[in-house]
């Protein structure tokens, strides 16, 4: 395998397992400086990301060091985050400095004490979501200028291959984070749920959703599915509208049930677009009850427009809901005229839609 290919392969080790960088790191360094006396680091310039600072060094003092006493005495460091880095990546080394200049700064001197290295050679870069790093590497010490130029282009031929890699890592730990979270806090509530991904596909059910295969409704193949092969293809329209994020709907059970379901954006920072980001839908089949009917009373209708209000998106017809009222179909209707000038709506989806949208909130 040529070494271009293996040090490729070494680095996209890091995604899923980000201790790997240690291991990796001495690879890179190797692969650049062709010497194994070098060193390597990856350096995360925003204090929210110092959980991804890596070194080829696993010495827990020498890190400290590194880190904290030699923080941004690099002569090298000195406006890094006035770089524009629209373009992907730039390029620094230390070439300015003569072998006189180096031997009289302290901060070269340390290095040379610690780590055994002489020069340092820095690519900034930037992922998609705006996070800065420096991949650094340090040439050891009787290295000339016909070296650093080497170790300019290796580290210019490796530099995309890590971007990308930090890129996939940071979003792979994310969203592992949020289905840590979601099994943590959303395996014991009342309602059935999923998280998807970007593909619009399930990722991860609780044990509610899971159940809901009595009810008509089931996992298959990482969709959500009935067993009416007609509203399936409604189901997939309405998971992947931009529209339909966070408005209830409708699915009509084999068992007589009325399962409603809601759609909720977990993560846009991942991505401006709803394609792009992770989805969690909630599904209840719970009916609306006296609690979301006493909050429809207190904000918006009257006690006995509350009532029918709730019986409608029960799933009950107007008729249905007057005999239950013990009150006439007309005086029924009228009501549910002045609950849609009331709350500014004009069908009886839209106001299931507004009423179970309070219920899933109260």
């Amino acid at each position: 395998m040529k070494r271009h290919e293996f040090i490729t392969k070494d680095i996209y080790k890091t995604i899923k397992d980000n201790n790997y960088w240690y291991n990796c790191l001495k690879n890179i360094s190797y692969y650049c400086t062709e010497s194994s006396y070098g060193g390597a680091a990856i350096i995360p310039m925003d204090a929210d990301m110092q959980n991804w600072r890596y070194g080829s060094n696993e010495n827990t003092e020498t890190e400290n060091l590194y880190y904290n006493y030699w923080k941004n005495k690099s002569p090298l460091s000195e406006n890094y985050s006035k770089i524009d880095l629209t373009s992907g990546f730039i390029y620094k080394d230390d070439q300015f400095l003569s072998e006189n200049e180096i031997d009289h700064i302290p901060f070269y001197q340390d290095f040379l004490r610690v780590f055994g290295v002489r020069r340092i050679h820095n690519v900034l870069f930037k992922t998609d979501v705006g996070h800065r790093f420096i991949l650094s590497v340090q040439s050891p010490i009787g290295m000339d200028n016909n070296d650093s130029e080497k170790i300019k282009q290796n580290m210019i031929k490796v530099t995309p291959h890590i971007i990308n890699s930090v890129e996939l890592s940071i979003n792979f730990n994310r969203k592992s984070k949020s289905i840590r979270i979601f099994e943590n806090l959303f395996e014991e509530i009342p309602y059935g749920v999923a998280i998807l991904n970007e593909d619009n596909t399930v990722i991860h059910a609780n044990k509610i959703l899971l159940n809901m295969e009595n009810d008509g409704i089931f996992i298959k193949d990482g969709k959500i599915r009935t067993k009416y092969n007609s509203y399936n293809k409604n189901i997939e329209k309405i998971i992947s509208q931009k529209s339909s994020i966070n408005k209830v709907f409708k699915i009509y059970c084999e068992s007589g049930k009325i399962l409603y379901g809601k759609i909720i954006i977990l993560e846009k920072d991942l991505d401006t677009s709803t394609n792009g980001s992770t989805k969690m839908i909630v599904f209840s089949i719970q009916n609306v009850g006296l609690k979301t009917e006493a909050v429809l009373r207190d904000l918006f209708l009257t006690k006995s427009q509350a009532k029918i209000a709730c019986l409608i998106a029960n799933g009950k017809s107007v008729k249905d809901s007057a005999l239950e009222m013990k009150i006439s179909e007309g005086t029924a209707r009228q009501m549910v005229k002045e609950i849609f000038s009331r709350i500014g709506i004009n069908s009886q989806s839209q106001l299931t839609a507004f009423v179970k949208n309070i219920s899933l909130i109260s």
